[in-house]
């Protein structure tokens, strides 16, 4: 089945991320994922087209299917359909929670840049004995 391969390259992918020091974080490239969840998610939706193909197939074969077949036919395909919808489902919310993930990350690493850059011009500014202000100069408040 695709999507087994297209899960197989998004596990390499993130196991060939970059380790982020100190913690259990990995990063990886947003448009490799993306491009990937996007591929998944297209096998998924194409997946109830093929039930239905299959399903259509199956009636072809048996030209006089026996009255007690046929709701076990369409129960199954009930099924495979529900199952193929739990698994997008799945996969879309664990990729909403590595985005989240990933995206904590960067508000805390943001942060901390943010913190440095402040102390470094605060510093900066005892030493020289100009104030800082909230722009930076040469920037026109609007």
């Amino acid at each position: 089945m695709e999507i087994l391969g297209l899960l197989d390259t998004l596990e390499s992918i993130i196991l060939d991320g970059t380790r982020v020091p100190f913690t259990k974080k990995i990063m990886v490239d947003e448009e490799k994922v993306l491009s990937i969840i996007d591929k998944i998610r297209l096998v998924v939706q194409g997946g109830a087209d093929f039930a239905k193909k299959v399903i259509a197939r199956e009636e072809v074969k048996t030209e006089t299917p026996e009255k007690e077949e046929r709701p076990k036919e369409e129960a199954k395909a009930v099924e495979i359909l529900e199952q193929a919808y739990q698994m997008a489902k799945e996969i879309r919310e664990g990729a909403d929670k590595y985005a989240d993930e990933v995206l904590a990350n960067l508000e805390a690493t943001s942060s901390r840049i943010l913190r440095t850059i402040r102390a470094g011009r605060e510093r900066l500014a005892k030493t020289t004995g100009s104030s800082i202000s909230g722009e930076p100069e040469g920037k026109v408040k609007s």
